[in-house]
């Protein structure tokens, strides 16, 4: 009822509008720390300009500056579903044509001077317009950032950590581009890093583009890269081993130790301790992982891949986790995250590792409950000490995690009472 105060933990539409606008504003001011703030004014003062967030403020996704309309092709190739890539279509023509410029959304309007554009276009040495990808709007940590010329070419990419946890994984990327630098690969193409360092205390990295007219991601009907995956795999540095003296062994069993919530520590802590067991002292392959091999992190050129997003590279992880990961984002972009697809992946990627990389059976199952806790872990720390911890993975969860477990054999800890993903 009109002039009805609304009880204490009841939240109206402007409740949430307000929480959205502080959002952006926060990630914002990380950009632009001399001043930000929201207008629906189209012109802005001398030593300001105004920025468009697309496709809108109560959720955005890209910040592109109003006044260059040339920056609409970095809205293009984006996304991994169809749904979505002919929505980011749509934005960049009316971008492109100068109309949204025109409309009368909301925007942000930004001081110039001390900003992150304005230190890209100084690494980079001559003008440019850079458009802003953001995480997640609800928790961003890292947000893609790409350089254009008036002539809509690409000058380069980049990655700026705004947290801790996305300051760590832009130091990783950059890290790991430089290591795949020396493995010698023919088949596998990657960026090289143009700038490493900091900016205002935040992890800065900027990249190559691995084409003239760079859209950053494939379309995603190109097909598993079986000979691409193989080389990597097999790369300088891979040998034979068992599971539990890999690196990939040592660095979950650190990873698992920055889990807050005991109960969900202790249950992914059983399961590895379940695949070390499964796995035994025989020889696992181990070998170099791109850590996130999906059709629209890539594109085909020839029998060469373009391959980007390099922050979960790993070395001497179990073979075949680029497989297994490429067929389940598949399945869950093209088909759900249902029992259903779960029972898919599972026989597509069992088939797999036996055909393509010649796992016999028991190393199968060894290595899909290896990649499931992995991911699973993954998707924890990525999420803890945000506003989606307590968000449940839809599809190649904890339920997942556990019935592979069982299947190796071994008594997998039981359910946590209260878990982030399961």
């Amino acid at each position: 009822m009109r002039g009805q105060h609304r009880q204490r933990g009841q939240h109206g539409p402007e409740d949430g509008r307000a929480e959205a606008d502080g959002l952006l504003l926060g990630s914002a001011r990380v950009l632009w720390p001399e001043g930000v703030r929201l207008t629906r004014g189209r012109r802005p003062p001398a030593g300001t300009s105004d920025w468009l967030v697309l496709p809108a403020v109560a959720a955005p996704r890209w910040l592109v500056p109003a006044r260059a309309p040339w920056t609409s092709a970095a809205l293009e190739g984006q996304e991994s579903s169809r749904l979505r890539r002919l929505g980011a279509a749509a934005l960049a023509a009316g971008h492109r044509r100068g109309l949204l410029a025109r409309l009368p959304l909301r925007r942000l309007r930004v001081a110039d001077t001390g900003s992150l554009v304005a230190a890209v276009r100084d690494h980079l040495g001559g003008p440019a317009d850079v458009a802003v990808r953001l995480g997640s709007w609800q928790h961003a940590r890292t947000v893609v950032l790409r350089a254009l010329a008036p002539d809509s070419s690409t000058l380069a990419f980049g990655k700026l950590g705004i947290d801790p946890a996305g300051r760590a994984a832009v130091r990783a990327e950059t890290d790991a581009l430089e290591r795949v630098g020396g493995l010698g690969l023919r088949l596998v193409v990657h960026s090289t890093v143009l700038h490493r360092g900091t900016w205002r205390g935040h992890e800065l990295l900027l990249v190559s583009p691995l084409l003239a007219d760079d859209g950053g991601t494939g379309g995603g009907d190109a097909g598993r890269p079986v000979d691409a995956m193989r080389e990597l795999a097999a790369a300088p540095g891979s040998r034979t081993a068992p599971l539990a003296d890999s690196g990939w062994w040592a660095r979950t069993t650190r990873r698992l130790a920055d889990v807050d919530d005991p109960t969900l520590r202790a249950e992914l802590g059983s399961h590895l301790q379940a695949v070390g067991r499964a796995a035994g002292t025989a020889p696992l392959g181990l070998g170099p992982c791109h850590g996130d091999w999906t059709a629209w992190n890539m594109v085909r050129d020839g029998e060469r891949v373009l391959l980007w997003d390099w922050e979960h590279y790993g070395e001497d992880v179990p073979v075949g986790f680029d497989a297994v990961h490429f067929l389940a984002q598949e399945l869950r972009v093209h088909e759900g995250t249902g029992d259903a697809e779960e029972r898919a992946w599972l026989d597509r990627a069992g088939a797999a590792l036996r055909q393509d990389l010649g796992l016999p059976v028991a190393e199968q199952d060894v290595v899909l409950a290896a990649y499931l806790l992995d991911v699973n872990l993954r998707f924890v720390l990525d999420r803890q000490r945000t506003p989606l911890a307590a968000v449940a993975r839809r599809g190649w969860g904890l339920p997942l995690l556990r019935s592979a477990v069982a299947a190796l054999g071994e008594d997998s800890g039981g359910p946590a009472e209260r878990t982030q993903n399961g």
